[in-house]
């Protein structure tokens, strides 16, 4: 698995330099510009944490576990202020994972929100390298479904056993860094960053919950997880005091 991450990291590097050279204008003489603004995708977002705490109960009572990495797509944008940068970013995942032996299904979708605060530590005319932190908001929806031996479409609907809606939500801290090519003396420019990061939570997590019941004491989770997400996109540079979009 390691050796994997590390092959696609590096695919990713080549791709982004090169593709720079696709999308960027000719640089401009003279200082970098001071001000900045991004928009991106989130193609993807992989992200692998512990085990969720609901997988016991999930086994014995016949459905899958839930897997502890997932691919998340989405988008996002950025301001840059000299070397600071903040930006916001959200991805929406759609993950299904079956028992054949049991006809059992679960369908996971999370969706991530994230809110960072990036420092350029490094900068180059076509790459910058910084440290950032951030918040880290996660919404999941869990379906487990099992097969019914009803086969009459009313009685299934006035007795819906067969299907378990639940959801949960959790958060914590990002610590992390990302490497990025984009052109920093050019007033406008593809963007290809790579981020690397941890959330570290908030505290011991939150109980699973449902909109169609009022169960109780359910396990505590709070997924701590480690991500590698890749943005693309576009973006736009201008000095202070001269809006680049004044010219248009």
């Amino acid at each position: 698995m390691k050796r994997l991450l590390f092959t696609i990291t590096l695919s990713i590097l080549a791709f982004t330099v090169k593709g720079q050279s696709m999308f960027g204008l000719p640089a401009i003489d003279g200082p970098y510009m001071d001000r900045g603004f991004n928009l991106f995708l989130v193609l993807p977002s992989f992200m692998t944490s512990s085990h969720s705490n609901i997988n016991r109960l999930l086994v014995e009572n016949g459905y899958p576990y839930i897997p502890r990495g997932s691919l998340n797509y989405g988008l996002g944008m950025s301001y840059r202020w000299n070397r600071i940068e903040p930006s916001f970013d959200f991805a929406i995942g759609n993950q299904l994972r079956s028992n054949p032996a049991l006809g059992s299904e679960l369908l996971r979708r999370p969706i991530n929100f994230n809110l960072n605060l990036n420092y350029i530590l490094f900068r180059w005319d076509y790459m910058t390298i910084g440290p950032f932190v951030g918040l880290g908001l996660t919404e999941t929806n869990l379906i487990l479904s099992k097969p019914s031996t009803d086969n009459d479409f009313g009685s299934i609907l006035a007795n819906p056993s067969t299907t378990v809606n639940i959801n949960h939500v959790s958060d914590g801290l990002l610590a992390g860094f990302s490497v990025a090519v984009q052109g920093l003396k050019q007033e406008a420019t593809g963007i290809f960053r790579l981020k690397f990061a941890y959330r570290i939570p908030f505290n011991e997590g939150y109980t699973w919950e449902s909109n169609f019941s009022n169960f109780s004491r359910t396990p505590l989770d709070n997924f701590p997880y480690f991500f590698i997400q890749f943005e693309m996109g576009v973006g736009g540079n201008w000095k202070k005091g001269d809006p680049w979009m004044d010219r248009y």
